[in-house]
């Protein structure tokens, strides 16, 4: 058997380790300032992977480091895909409704993520202000009120009126978000009429396929999720939407 030379390829081992150090800390660093999920998660997986290989690769077979290569471009080359379709809004500000998808609540004060839709939310408010906005989002762990509750106070603080303001406060997933956000809006506004959805540039995909599934007519407004959240927000996006592409129609 082959010995194992621990001093073969020392730069590309370098990179790899210095690649799986700067994930690891971004991982460590969301789990302590916000709620844990599967993109903190996937984040933290592929620091070890990366550390693990750091170690192998020079003993691999040239189609598995090939085949590892592969998928990471994949990943990437979807992160970016997902980013600039995202990052291509398409609201005329004509819309009858704005449905704003929840994110996180640190106790009863909104993350920067939710922060960063609602904000995105007012500036179409300011555009169409006779639009209803939708906020959704139900409790869930580490959270000590629901997303949509959280998000109407937010709303109401900037001055936006209570009576324009519909509130979904059971949905845990952007297919409830909008199945639930659909149900409020058919009986203000009848079955004909359309919406706008704000969420992050990386989610808009995804979103806008699920809103379609639900019957509705959309077009998106997108926020830049911050660089510090990509390793953990475009891992877990890319995963869900190849999910959602292998899903019967």
């Amino acid at each position: 058997m082959r010995a194992i030379d621990r001093n073969r390829h020392p730069v590309v081992r370098a990179i790899l380790l210095g690649m799986a150090l700067a994930l690891g800390v971004n991982a460590l660093w969301l789990a302590a300032v916000a709620n844990l999920s599967l993109g903190n998660f996937l984040a933290g997986a592929l620091a070890v992977g990366l550390l693990v290989w750091a170690f192998v690769f020079a003993d691999l077979p040239k189609l598995a480091n090939g085949a590892i290569i592969g998928v990471l471009a994949a990943v990437l080359v979807s992160s970016g895909l997902l980013a600039w379709y995202g990052s291509s809004d398409n609201v005329d500000y004509h819309e009858d409704a704005v449905i704003v998808l929840g994110a996180a609540v640190h106790g009863t004060t909104v993350s920067s993520t939710l922060q960063a839709r609602l904000d995105t939310a007012l500036a179409y408010h300011q555009q169409n202000p006779k639009a209803w906005i939708v906020v959704t989002g139900g409790q869930g762990a580490q959270e000590d009120i629901s997303e949509a509750k959280a998000a109407a106070t937010y709303l109401l603080s900037r001055g936006v009126p209570d009576g324009q303001i519909l509130r979904d406060e059971l949905s845990t997933s952007t297919e409830e978000n909008f199945a639930f956000a659909k149900r409020l809006l058919d009986s203000q506004l009848g079955s004909r009429y359309r919406i706008a959805f704000v969420t992050d540039d990386f989610h808009v995909f995804r979103a806008e396929r699920t809103a379609r599934s639900a019957g509705l007519v959309p077009t998106h407004l997108s926020c830049h999720s911050p660089w510090y959240f990509w390793s953990a927000n475009y891992s877990r996006e890319t995963v869900a939407a190849l999910w959602s592409l292998l899903q019967p129609s």
